[in-house]
């Protein structure tokens, strides 16, 4: 990382290393991600095999092995890797994936819309979009249709 001048803030050091967002920044020792702050120093060890790109809602997504949880800014794993892949938190919700279809966890993990989904969107202004084959559906915050497209 460098200043506006060129000269570096913190030493290269790292295999990779992302932009920081929200004072902290994505960087890879190894084969394994973890965050530091702007002075370098580790506040997440590299302890995880994939890492999403910044917190929503206090909570990020990581992988360990093939399964993705999440974590707290203090690299506390809040809700255990056990999804297939997951989307980042909105509205309280975040998308997960169990067995090919999507639906929504709440921030203790516990699912709260049944994954019954082909694709999802984040929740705005208390909606998310969903759809199951060509069938278009904007649901609720607690999974009810309000309204399917190209009725």
């Amino acid at each position: 990382y460098i200043d506006k001048t060129g000269r570096f803030d913190i030493n290269p050091q790292f295999d990779d290393a992302w932009s920081f967002l929200e004072g902290l920044a994505i960087v890879k020792i190894g084969k394994k991600w973890g965050f530091i702050d702007k002075t370098g120093g580790i506040v997440v060890d590299p302890q995880f095999d994939g890492i999403g790109p910044c917190f929503e809602e206090g909570l990020t997504t990581v992988t360990i092995g093939e399964k993705w949880g999440f974590i707290d800014k203090a690299g506390e794993v809040v809700i255990t890797p056990q999804f297939e892949s997951a989307g980042r938190f909105s509205e309280g919700l975040a998308q997960v994936e169990v067995g090919e279809k999507w639906g929504f966890i709440d921030k203790t993990g516990r699912i709260v819309i049944d994954p019954q989904f082909d694709y999802v969107t984040d929740f705005w202004r208390g909606h998310a979009g969903g759809r199951v084959g060509d069938e278009l559906k904007v649901i609720d915050n607690t999974g009810n249709v309000v309204k399917r497209i190209g009725e």
